[in-house]
């Protein structure tokens, strides 16, 4: 809407001029003063204005030279009329305003004084007139400009507004994608404790018991259906242990959490071909699935900062199970870059996702310095 007002403004200052050098064309010939070389010289002045004005609104702010040229030429055209017919100081006023339509800061006020040469060639005004009206003009024109540059003003903080909205619904949204995810994965652990605690331990239990009555059983056609149930209940059982183990996500499924990550290190060492190495400290030991998708998603979403901005001659990746916490350190030797300055929608992610745990995210960081990042989350074990 902003947009459309101004357009409509600038095309309502280019067209005025129009209807007062129309106005002031049938004065003169009302008047029976008009010639033909007046009226020729007046469509020159039309044809002028055409061309820089309306045709080419894009030179206003940025032609000063051109824009200058314009209104020296106006001023002209403008001179040559009044001199032929006075009627045409009905077009002066005009000059006033043109002048900072036309041109560009301080040079707009020069512009103004200029457009009282009209004044000057015929009879008009006298001086103390001229001292009066230019003053005014000058006033209307700095209070117009006041008012342009504090319309621009606003345009560029709604500008800003709407682009930070944006942002924040993008953002949101992903928070939005992540919960979801975050919930199915919650409830994916859950189904698969629920399997493991109730049918699979119920299957082994059943194995167990059939191959304790195989043993006491006589071999006869009751040992066959026992061997057959035996064998039905084992691979029922390897079935329910596939579909719990299908249930862990991605990487997670087949490897505990530091083969994961050593898999994830791996892929983007293939991709970027930048030397990196890992470290893994500590007893690793099984813990809740949400904790350990968490470090893995920190360490695919550090490596990926790590290739795409760094510029990183060589990469450290440690995994450090302690007592009661599981740490990821990611060290570069990169461009790195301003901690304060960062708001990438990856790392607010993180923070956001590693806070949902009680963790901690830490970046050190500097121009030319390198990075690291720190991801601390709490050791929560399976049974959580």
């Amino acid at each position: 809407m902003d947009e459309r007002l101004e357009r409509r403004w600038n095309l309502a200052w280019a067209l005025a001029p129009y209807g007062v050098l129309l106005a002031a064309c049938v004065v003169s010939l009302t008047g029976g003063t008009a010639s033909w070389v007046t009226i020729v010289v007046a469509g020159g002045l039309a044809l002028w204005h055409w061309w820089f004005i309306v045709e080419h609104p894009q030179w206003w702010e940025r032609q000063t030279i051109a824009m200058t040229g314009y209104f020296v030429g106006l001023l002209a055209f403008v001179v040559v009329l009044v001199l032929r017919d006075h009627s045409f100081l009905l077009f002066t006023p005009m000059c006033y305003v043109l002048a900072f339509v036309a041109l560009p800061g301080w040079v707009a006020y020069a512009g103004v004084v200029l457009a009282n040469v009209p004044w000057l060639v015929a009879p008009g005004p006298d001086v103390l007139d001229i001292v009066v009206i230019t003053p005014m003009a000058g006033l209307v024109g700095w209070a117009i400009r006041t008012m342009e540059r504090e319309a621009i003003r606003r345009r560029e903080v709604n500008d800003k507004l709407v682009a930070v909205a944006g942002e924040n619904a993008k953002l949101h949204a992903m928070l939005l994608e992540r919960a979801r995810e975050t919930g199915m994965m919650a409830e994916r652990a859950r189904i698969a404790r629920e399997i493991h605690d109730t049918v699979a331990q119920g299957l082994a239990g059943i194995v167990t018991q059939l191959e304790t009555v195989a043993e006491l059983a006589p071999a006869d056609p009751v040992r066959g259906r026992i061997d057959t149930a035996r064998r039905l209940a084992r691979t029922s059982l390897v079935e329910v242990r596939r579909s719990i183990d299908a249930l862990r996500p991605g990487p997670l499924r087949d490897a505990r959490l530091s083969e994961a990550v050593e898999q994830a290190v791996r892929t983007w060492r293939a991709q970027y071909d930048t030397p990196v190495t890992v470290t893994v400290t500590g007893t690793p030991q099984p813990m809740h699935a949400e904790v350990e998708v968490t470090v893995l998603r920190a360490t695919q979403e550090t490596l990926s900062n790590v290739g795409r901005h760094a510029k990183a001659d060589r990469v450290d990746v440690t995994l450090s199970y302690m007592e009661d916490v599981v740490v990821l350190d990611v060290r570069d030797d990169g461009t790195g870059f301003d901690p304060g300055a960062a708001r990438g929608f990856g790392l607010t992610a993180l923070r956001q996702r590693v806070r949902l745990l009680s963790g901690t995210v830490e970046v050190e960081s500097a121009p030319g310095a390198g990075t690291a990042v720190s991801v601390a989350v709490p050791l929560i074990g399976v049974d959580a």
